[in-house]
């Protein structure tokens, strides 16, 4: 058997406890699941190095002992949820701070890791708390719209980060845009259970497709 060890990074969406009362339909168990069958020769491991509400200021605050101490194969990685605190401004994290962490992130992992990016969810702004709190009306009068908006710059960023890169890439927010409604908790960001099998299958044909090429690869790299 070879072991492969998996860890996911990020906060609430990678996470994945809120509002999903049976563990094993959380979007990493039902790709733990349907890795280990396709490859019945290797023994997964799935490292859930998610803490939900944490900005990427704080989840890179643990990197070291979360996701280095595991020295995984593959990192899973969101960045640019919860850092847009209007109710506490000094836990909002600019642009070129989120930027800087990401490469930060990058030059810390040892060079074995492959790193695949998670693009941030869409959000139904009405059914969000921020659409009633006054800390947010002058930034949604700026950007145009709601929290949905306010957060597509940091998606964008981490879009061109992964992509310029040439990482593998799963973009949630066109997987679950049309029919956000349908895959989101009444919450208006975090995932329901159709949410979490949409986001645990395509993460699985990403993943499936990039550790078949890199076995291909070392293989190759052999002869």
């Amino acid at each position: 058997m070879k072991n492969t060890v998996i860890c996911t990074f990020g906060s609430s969406i990678i996470e994945g406890t809120i509002g999903i009362t049976d563990p094993l339909d959380r979007w990493y168990n039902l790709l733990h699941r349907k890795l280990s069958g396709y490859f019945p020769k290797v023994c997964f491991s799935v490292i859930n190095a998610g803490i939900g509400g944490e900005s990427t200021r704080e989840c890179m605050l643990r990197f070291e002992r979360d996701v280095l101490a595991h020295s995984p194969d593959y990192l899973l990685v969101m960045a640019g949820a919860n850092n847009e605190d209007y109710t506490r401004p000094e836990r909002i994290v600019p642009l070129g701070e989120i930027q800087r962490h990401l490469e930060d992130m990058v030059n810390r992992l040892p060079g074995k890791t492959q790193i695949v990016g998670v693009g941030l969810s869409p959000v139904v702004n009405e059914w969000h708390w921020a659409a009633k709190h006054a800390a947010f009306e002058e930034p949604f009068r700026e950007c145009g719209g709601g929290l949905d908006e306010l957060l597509e710059p940091q998606r964008e960023l981490a879009r061109r980060f992964f992509l310029s890169n040439n990482y593998p890439f799963l973009d949630l927010y066109p997987l679950f845009d049309r029919e956000r409604r349908k895959y989101l908790l009444k919450d208006g960001i975090h995932l329901n259970r159709d949410g979490h099998q949409l986001f645990g299958e395509n993460m699985f044909s990403l993943l499936k497709n990039t550790i078949t090429q890199r076995d291909h690869n070392e293989r190759t790299d052999v002869f």
